[in-house]
């Protein structure tokens, strides 16, 4: 009876560690201290609503370069910005 009692014990123990351990990593990953991930670069903040956007270098789909201001007087311009994985 003792064994299971000290196993439930330290059961507990352990999740208690662990869901703090959690909480405090998600917080401080709130916070902007630690970050998500090694190839997450963004600037929080950096991109406002209605703000012009910054003239890019952009590959077409058959490879060839093209500036955005070049596309600008041209047509409405649609960026798409993602990851396919």
């Amino acid at each position: 009876m003792k064994r299971w009692r000290k196993a439930l014990i330290a059961s507990a123990i352990a999740v208690a560690v662990l869901a703090a351990g959690g909480f405090t990593y998600y917080q401080l990953l709130k916070a902007g201290i630690v970050h998500y991930g090694r190839y997450d670069h963004r600037d929080r903040g950096s991109l406002n609503v209605g703000a012009a956007a910054p003239d890019l270098d952009l590959t077409m789909y058959d490879g060839s370069p093209v500036r955005l201001s070049q596309l600008w007087g041209e047509r409405p311009v649609f960026l798409v910005f993602g990851s396919c994985t």
